[in-house]
């Protein structure tokens, strides 16, 4: 009988750790959903960062800069380039 005993003791503990380890995933599933979601909001906030970037290279070209400057006329370029492209692709 004592063997029963300690065999439902184990038994009992077991299940409180099973218990206790549903809690916790339940918690690191709330909290990874969590998380996801703040990555996805920070990736928004990034690509709205590197937008006004691009338009205060932009901005600053106009002006006096010779660093900004190069890039926007090499961004035009480029843009030149690809209607170029674009065009060559339709005529065909």
């Amino acid at each position: 009988m004592d063997y029963l005993k300690t065999l439902q003791d184990k038994i009992n503990l077991l299940l409180a750790k099973l218990s206790e380890t549903k809690a916790l995933n339940d918690s690191l599933v709330s909290k990874n959903e969590y998380l996801i979601k703040v990555n996805k909001d920070l990736e928004t906030k990034v690509k709205i960062i590197k937008a006004k970037e691009k338009q205060l290279k932009i901005v600053s070209a106009i002006n006096e800069d010779n660093s900004d400057k190069q890039y926007f006329k090499n961004k035009i370029d480029y843009l030149i380039k690809e209607i170029d492209y674009c065009i060559d692709r339709i005529s065909i």
